[in-house]
């Protein structure tokens, strides 16, 4: 060890999460050292090239709200960015950009290599200082480094073991070497468990046929993801993704060769993601599915390579590239890398505090894939909230705690840390009961004065973000005073006059109709749009309130042993499934149970109420 040095906060990891973290702990003026063992790679994309979706985008909005890095690069990087479930409700919607994996990684780079509070260290974690269990510091390979706070964000890192067919490595992930004496450390001081997750075959774009494929463009319009982001001509120059399917005869393929996958004959040991599975676990699980949907997303403007989303897989090569040839479009086509699993090793979250401090040892916080989960978004938003503690945690001040009422990333701290972990967890909105109220739309409204306050944003992005607060109560105040005029009346089959803001909650009254008969300008079409979501909602927001409130009152009710659970109509079968395996005692341990959403326990609570099941149910209080 030649040197040492202190710092405020040690984030151990360049990855999504260990971006987040420093760049937070940073913006509250603490002084960062950021350890990684390629410089080069912090922000790479080692997976999908894409930023936000369904619950990711509402977290992208939740960071950003707070001051994070992570819409805005995505904003400044994309080559197609579209909404999702435009035929549905906002609370669904989301926007999701395919990004250009080296724009992207570049600019985090440079983002972060530019900051004053933060030192980039190239270097290998391989224990932590800890007395009195407290962490203080970390011992790298070439130095040892004291701070007051240290975050770790290794992503698969820990004791990595990469697999293709029969075939296994060392490895983090493709081509570089994993971390196994901080593995060895932690394992001292918590209970570790082991995940697994995956990655595609890259496409090589010249060796494709397009025509049979279906195309999937972007959306013709400017949208972003950061306040921050001035509207530019990007999206005038957007590159279209297609979708092909697998067939019949890729299946026979795959099924002809599990005998040569690490996934069925025990070679991997860790649980992959049940929302993102390998392509041979869909055609495992679904044999009654004829073909699987695959996008085909280029990963960036100047690149041959080609994501082929939904393909995940851990077979051999030769079996990749041969059910691939029997995919439409995809007859001759040529591999640039071939897909292979990761196995790697996790904490168990329920370890650690609401702020993510490990119970155990003071001042040492857990951010990302560490932490069990899967996902970008998922792992950025525990950096900064990782972050922001760590360097309040050095600061002497009071912790920043997100709730289940107040966000997504709340709400998967919340499920982290309360419930089981036993596949890597992934933010779906059915696993927020409050999901109408947090929508990708007013994450500012709901966060960034308690980001301000703290020092997460200038004084310069709250006023920009309060001057459209205004905006949008503005609108509202105004469409309440307004009454139809003679256009609308004929629009609407009206026969008098009717306040505006009743028209505006009917489904056909769109942003179109505003901008149609000059209620708005164009320039104030975005808070517009969000000023008449907020009044749509408002009825559908004040009964979600009530069942919440409904739920929450019913935490003690019993579920009687006896109950049949295959009689329950409306219940996910996979939630079936949960029920009769764990036998929850009460509406509460069944919130508890992992991957319960609270459309499961209001069916629950609705038959056990029909059928009087329990005497809870008769008494005064719960009529």
């Amino acid at each position: 060890m030649s040197q040492s040095s202190t710092y405020d906060v040690i984030i151990i990891g360049g990855g999504h999460a260990g971006i987040e973290a420093a760049l937070a702990a940073a913006r509250l003026s603490a002084s960062c050292a950021l350890v990684t063992t390629n410089s080069d790679h912090i922000g790479l994309m080692p997976c999908n090239p894409s930023i936000g979706g369904p619950a990711k985008g509402q977290i992208v909005g939740e960071i950003d709200a707070l001051g994070g890095e992570m819409g805005h690069a995505a904003d400044q990087t994309h080559i197609q960015l579209k909404i999702l479930n435009r035929s549905r409700g906002p609370a669904v919607q989301c926007l999701r950009a395919q990004n250009d994996k080296w724009e992207y990684q570049a600019h985090m780079n440079q983002v972060i290599h530019q900051h004053p509070n933060i030192t980039v260290i190239t270097d290998t974690a391989q224990d932590l200082i800890i007395e009195n269990n407290q962490v203080k510091g970390a011992i790298c390979q070439t130095q040892t480094l004291y701070a007051h706070s240290v975050v770790i964000t290794t992503g698969t890192f820990l004791k990595g073991r990469l697999h293709t067919g029969l075939t296994n490595k060392e490895g983090g992930r493709d081509s570089e070497p994993n971390t196994t004496h901080l593995s060895d450390c932690l394992a001292k001081h918590f209970k570790l468990g082991r995940l697994k997750t995956g990655t595609p075959p890259r496409l090589d774009r010249d060796s494709i046929d397009f025509g049979p494929m279906d195309l999937q463009p972007g959306d013709t319009e400017f949208l972003r993801f950061s306040f921050r982001s001035a509207p530019n001509q990007r999206y005038l120059n957007q590159i279209d993704c297609y979708s092909t399917y697998t067939s019949l005869k890729s299946h026979d393929i795959i099924l002809n060769n599990l005998d040569r996958s690490p996934l069925y004959t025990n070679v991997i040991q860790g649980t992959g993601p049940r929302y993102c599975p390998s392509i041979e676990d869909k055609v495992v699980r679904f044999k009654d599915k004829p073909r699987h949907q695959i996008f085909i997303e280029p990963e960036g403007r100047n690149t041959n390579s080609i994501y082929p989303q939904g393909l995940n897989t851990s077979l051999p090569e030769d079996v990749q590239l041969a059910f691939m040839k029997q995919m439409p479009g995809l007859e001759n086509v040529k591999v640039l890398k071939y897909g292979y699993a990761v196995e790697y090793d996790f904490i168990y979250p329920n370890q650690l505090k609401r702020n993510l401090e490990s119970i155990a040892i003071k001042n040492l916080f857990f951010a990302g894939q560490i932490n069990g989960t899967s996902g970008y978004e998922e792992a950025a938003g525990q950096g900064l909230i990782a972050g922001i503690n760590g360097a309040l945690n050095a600061q002497n001040r009071a912790p920043f705690i997100l709730t289940r009422q107040n966000s997504f990333i709340g709400t998967m701290i919340d499920d982290l840390i309360t419930k089981p972990i036993y596949e890597p967890y992934r933010m779906l909105t059915s696993r927020s009961e409050y999901r109408l109220l947090l929508r990708q739309d007013n994450a500012s409204q709901r966060l960034s004065e308690a980001a301000f306050e703290i020092g997460l944003l200038s004084v310069s992005q709250i006023q920009q973000l309060r001057n459209t607060h205004d905006e949008i109560n503005a609108h509202q105040k105004r469409w309440k005073k307004h009454r139809t005029d003679r256009a609308l009346n004929e629009k609407f089959n009206l026969s008098q006059p009717t306040p505006l803001i009743n028209i505006l909650k009917r489904p056909e009254a769109q942003i179109s109709t505003l901008l149609e008969h000059q209620l708005i300008s164009p320039d104030e079409t975005e808070s517009a749009q969000r000023a008449l979501v907020e009044i749509k909602y408002e009825g559908y927001i004040e009964k979600q309130k009530k069942e919440i409130t409904k739920i929450n009152a019913l935490d003690s009710l019993v579920i009687p042993k006896t109950l049949d659970f295959n009689k329950i109509k409306g219940l996910k079968e996979e939630s079936r499934s949960k029920f009769i395996t764990y036998r929850p005692h009460s509406i509460g341990d069944a919130k508890k149970v992992a991957g319960i959403n609270p459309a499961d326990i209001m069916v629950l609570i609705t038959y056990l109420k029909k059928c009087q099941l329990t005497p809870a149910f008769s008494s005064p209080q719960h009529q």
